[in-house]
């Protein structure tokens, strides 16, 4: 296994281990919206809108655009 994938793995396990209340979070995000974003790995939603889970849906997509296609 690559090093990457074990360092991903890793990082889920603990993620998990320390989920904790985060699964009594309702499933509507509790500020009511949604952000179409670009997928680029460089931008984080969380950081840009001052967000914690559970607030919102994020849904990426290549170029961030909604079209009625």
């Amino acid at each position: 296994m690559s090093q990457i994938v074990e360092e991903v793995l890793a990082a889920n396990l603990t993620y998990t281990e320390d989920f904790g209340e985060k699964g009594n979070l309702t499933i509507p995000p509790s500020r009511r919206f949604a952000i179409l974003t670009c997928m680029d790995a460089r931008l984080d939603p969380v950081k840009f809108a001052g967000l914690a889970e559970g607030d919102a849906h994020v849904i990426r997509n290549a170029g961030g655009r909604a079209s009625d296609e």
